[in-house]
């Protein structure tokens, strides 16, 4: 199954996830003053965000309302789940470009300290398919593991 993260979420946040800041800020501003659905509906189709929920299968949305992902889905369909990542890096190898193929990491939720800085999740994408998920949020840091004598 998919990788858990907190709540579910709705119809809103999901637009929000695929907005960029800019875009995010107008529909806020929309609902501070207070504007009516169909208007807040047509900013989003405008900013492409409903277009692209509506683009998502039908078995994966539950998936998304959830804030989960899984094996197969799209960088969108990922982004629409966990958020924007803090770090995104083509890490194709020569012979995978060769071969016509790309490679994408994502990193999300950032930690620095003093060994520098580290990422909670991370996910790897090969030609815009989610390949697979990790979650480092539980596992100890390597300082942590280094001082296993001390316990």
């Amino acid at each position: 199954m998919g990788r858990r993260l907190r709540g579910e979420q709705t119809q809103r946040d999901i637009y929000l996830s695929l907005m960029t800041e800019e875009q995010a800020a107008g529909l806020l501003e929309m609902e501070a003053e207070e504007r009516d659905e169909e208007q807040r509906i047509l900013y989003c189709q405008e900013c492409g965000a409903y277009q692209k929920w509506r683009a998502v299968p039908e078995e994966r949305r539950p998936l998304i309302r959830r804030r989960e992902i899984a094996e197969g889905m799209s960088p969108d369909e990922v982004q629409m789940a966990w958020g924007r990542p803090a770090r995104s890096e083509d890490i194709t190898s020569p012979a995978e470009r060769a071969d016509g193929h790309r490679r994408l990491l994502w990193s999300f939720n950032p930690r620095t300290d003093a060994e520098g800085t580290t990422y909670e999740r991370q996910v790897c994408f090969l030609d815009d398919r989610l390949l697979w998920h990790k979650d480092f949020h539980d596992e100890p840091s390597l300082w942590q593991r280094m001082k296993w004598w001390q316990k």
